[in-house]
């Protein structure tokens, strides 16, 4: 990480990781489509509506504020999103229909005289406010740790996908240095399939809207259940 200077107008672009793969796998055909901007450096407390030189000057420290070089690594960028919404627009988008599944709620990993047996769990988040706008946006959904829950993009249903094995297996998987391996995928819907295990664990699941930019984080609990007789 360093930063650049920022006395001239400049434009660094760099490749994400997975636009390294992309370029790898590409046989001639790897094209950039779409961009997306963001606010991730500009801390706004720092706007000073009492400067003594006036409203020119509001912004002198953010100004002045050197620029960040550009990052590779995608879940550490791109935070804080810039978007359009509709002129009179009176809420900014934000996440909902999605509950904790901690508690009552928790997948459990359970064992009995016949072998194992792992609940799974649908999300269906939804993007309100800012008109709904933004309500049939996609999801990249990133599991924390992919060791206590699997999960996969789509739901359940008796015609195409009857178990969570016939969902489409997809996404990126990414090592850490702590030894754990986060998961991520991208789509409407996603179901979540806890791990087998011999012990309780826990892990989370942030949900990010692929054009709202908004976050919701879901905590997850999955607790193991013997019920062997």
């Amino acid at each position: 990480m360093g930063f650049i200077n920022n006395t001239s107008y400049l434009l660094d672009a760099v490749l994400t990781k997975k636009g390294r793969e992309y370029l790898a796998k590409s046989s001639g055909n790897f094209n950039i489509t779409k961009f997306a901007l963001s606010d991730d450096e500009i801390d706004y407390t720092l706007w000073d509506t009492v400067h003594p030189m006036g409203t020119d000057y509001y912004g002198a420290v953010l100004e002045s504020t050197p620029m960040i070089e550009p990052c590779v690594d995608p879940e550490v960028v791109m935070k804080y999103k810039l978007i359009n919404l509709p002129i009179g627009s009176k809420s900014l988008p934000y996440i909902e229909n999605i509950t904790q599944i901690i508690g009552d709620n928790k997948l459990k990993s359970i064992i009995n005289d016949d072998g194992w047996t792992m609940t799974d769990a649908a999300l269906n988040p939804i993007t309100v406010g800012a008109d709904s706008v933004f309500s049939a946006e996609n999801y990249s959904f990133l599991v924390l740790n992919n060791n206590v829950i699997d999960i996969r993009v789509g739901a359940i249903n008796p015609t195409t996908a009857p178990t969570f094995d016939d969902l489409t297996e997809s996404g990126a998987v990414y090592g850490e240095e702590t030894g754990r391996t986060s998961k991520k995928v991208v789509g409407r819907i996603a179901t979540i399939r806890a791990r087998q295990m011999t012990f309780n664990r826990e892990t989370s699941i942030i949900v990010t809207g692929q054009l709202s930019g908004s976050v919701y984080v879901i905590r997850i609990q999955v607790g193991y259940d013997d019920q062997r007789t």
